[in-house]
């Protein structure tokens, strides 16, 4: 097999992950909750809430989609790194 036909798979792959990391992307988006703030943004107590707020479903779709999208923004530059070596 000749490295332009693994560099060729190589880009495959790296689309397919592209397009799967995509609709997670929508999909976590879509999931999580509003984002109210109204009046009690003006109070700026502590609560139990705030404080563990990571470990809450809405702490795990924020993560999870800030990792998504850096995850999609490496594949892209290598994908477009991987274009330079066509000739």
């Amino acid at each position: 097999m000749e490295a332009y036909e693994v560099l060729r798979i190589v880009r495959l792959v790296m689309l397919i992950v592209e397009a799967v990391l995509a609709v997670a992307l929508v999909v976590t988006i879509f999931f999580q909750p509003a984002n109210t703030t109204g009046v009690s943004a003006i109070d700026n107590t502590e609560t139990y809430y705030t404080r563990n707020k990571k470990r809450t479903i809405e702490g795990v779709m924020k993560r999870a989609t800030i990792v998504i999208a850096i995850l999609m923004a490496v594949i892209a530059v290598a994908f477009f790194i991987t274009l330079s070596f066509y000739k």
